[in-house]
């Protein structure tokens, strides 16, 4: 049997160009490993490319079915692997206990995430969507589809990033009276395009809360999208003039998006607002009579 790095030798006939075409050559070079890869007897997509709605800098979310007595050994290759595969500029285990999969940029800066599972336990969980690519012995027909987002879950975690959002809409208030505009803008940022895009995302559509959130702009509505870069446009011109009173407009206009989309994602989720609204007027009262003039 050939090494692993011995057995991807399919170059295309052009090289890579562009980030669809880059991902376009890896995916070939994939498919060809668990062809010629015995031990890989099931090879599969999912996410994005899988259920649709991928763009060219959409990531490779790629599955190897792995005969249960050989996993262990192919894990262990897993850098031979990606070393055949063109080469990862930087990769790293996942930090989920008990899954098997590597986190890579690969050569052209095509993102690959690379899951190993054994053939064994294909039928051990349900899935979004799959697109099978290698299939000789039909073991694809294991794969479960018709996942659904845990609601109860998702609407639990929610409930405590609310509350600590909440907690946390008066630093502000601390990091102006300390001169720590670094930090502030940091915190700004993030509640625009992390915090409020999440509950936007999860309002549309819960399952969206497991994505990275540097994809969840492309989930979101036109109008969804106009809100997020107003609200960042906003906040960027009071942090670059160092404004206090226009960034006290844009925090308050934060402040009322993360209650207007909290309260609209709990209802998705079919869980209460966990914050009383009392309390919550009463902290916005705190930034309106607090805030520094100056």
């Amino acid at each position: 049997k050939a090494p692993v790095g011995d057995c991807l030798s399919h170059p295309m006939s052009t090289p890579p160009s562009g980030p669809d075409v880059a991902r376009a050559f890896l995916l070939e070079r994939l498919k060809n490993f668990a062809v010629e890869t015995p031990e890989i007897r099931v090879f599969w997509l999912q996410g994005s490319l899988a259920a649709g709605g991928a763009d060219p800098f959409s990531d490779i979310d790629a599955y190897l079915g792995v005969d249960d007595p050989a996993l262990e050994t192919t894990w262990t290759g897993r850098s031979a692997i990606l070393a055949g595969l063109g080469g990862a500029l930087a990769w790293s285990d996942g930090t989920t206990p008990g899954l098997k999969v590597v986190h890579a940029l690969m050569q052209d800066g095509v993102r690959l995430d690379l899951f190993f599972e054994p053939v064994g336990a294909l039928a051990a969980q349900k899935r979004p969507a799959v697109k099978v690519l290698h299939d000789p012995d039909g073991l694809a027909a294991g794969l479960q589809t018709g996942w659904e987002a845990p609601a109860p879950v998702i609407g639990h975690i929610i409930g405590v990033i609310l509350k600590m959002t909440r907690q946390g809409s008066t630093w502000p208030l601390r990091l102006l009276g300390r001169g720590h505009w670094s930090t502030l803008a940091m915190m700004e940022l993030d509640l625009v395009n992390a915090q409020v895009a999440q509950l936007m995302a999860v309002g549309n559509e819960p399952g969206d809360f497991y994505r990275n959130s540097f994809s969840l702009g492309a989930r979101l509505s036109v109008d969804q999208q106009v809100v997020l870069d107003d609200l960042t446009g906003e906040v960027l011109a009071a942090l670059s003039g160092r404004d206090v009173m226009a960034l006290k407009a844009a925090h308050l206009k934060i402040f009322d998006a993360l209650g207007r989309e909290g309260r609209r994602a709990c209802l998705r989720l079919g869980v209460a607002y966990p914050i009383d609204d009392a309390n919550e007027a009463s902290i916005r009262a705190l930034l309106e009579r607090d805030w520094p003039t100056s």
